[in-house]
């Protein structure tokens, strides 16, 4: 029985994880690469859910760019969201009651993403938790983003603590797998997060609801409403 009160601290992926985002950095990738005449395919838009836009784009162009080319472009691509993201990004359902009865727990909460730490910031306000998150990382700052381990390790490094003290919460491959590569306890919650691509994640679930009821210590006060 998992019992996440033995650690000291959980590690949050945020775009599918704790906020449904996903489709505006697709919406905005589609657009921004267009004016360079190149057309993602949804094979390759799907490969790199979760995932920084370095290996994105030199897979996109066929070629490694060259660092101020990728940066220019990513920087558009960032731009671009920036203008959707407040009103089309939506919570998760569930994901920000199971966090804070975490934080009420004990467990110190970080995020851990490849989105710009701006995007990072406004999706905490808008789940209003900036009194909870303690650490927020971006692998877009990073040499390498997930699936490499670096930035959990990075996270991990922030934190002051082992592996062993902190548990990861993810919903695609690539994080789950940087998450696991920094030997963290991973948990792959989301829709197929129970299917065979997740196989080496310990504890996997298809919704927040369904893990919350794996869990009896956290199951009463993360179903009960707010006041």
């Amino acid at each position: 029985m998992f019992d996440p009160t033995r650690f000291s601290a959980a590690i949050f992926d945020l775009d599918g994880t704790l906020v449904h985002s996903e489709h505006v950095w697709e919406k905005a990738k589609i657009e921004v690469t267009a004016r360079y005449g190149k057309r993602p395919s949804r094979e390759l838009l799907d490969a790199h859910v979760g995932r920084g836009l370095k290996d994105f784009l030199d897979e996109l162009f066929g070629m490694p760019l060259t660092p101020e080319m990728r940066r220019a472009i990513g920087d558009q691509i960032g731009a671009e969201a920036d203008l959707w993201l407040d009103r089309l990004r939506e919570p998760v359902p569930g994901a920000r009651e199971w966090l804070v009865c975490l934080a009420e727990a004990g467990l110190r909460i970080a995020i851990c993403s490849s989105s710009p730490r701006r995007h990072i910031y406004g999706a905490v306000e808008m789940l209003g938790l900036r009194d909870v998150v303690e650490l927020a990382v971006s692998g877009a700052e990073l040499p390498v983003g997930k699936p490499d381990p670096l930035p959990f390790l990075t996270t991990l490094d922030a934190l002051s603590l082992p592996a062993g003290a902190a548990f990861a919460v993810e919903d695609s491959v690539s994080g789950a797998r940087a998450a696991h590569g920094a030997g963290l306890f991973t948990i792959a919650v989301g829709p197929g997060c129970t299917g065979p691509a997740y196989h080496f994640c310990p504890l996997r679930s298809e919704s927040f609801a369904d893990l919350t009821r794996t869990i009896p210590s956290l199951h009463r006060s993360a179903t009960t409403p707010a006041e």
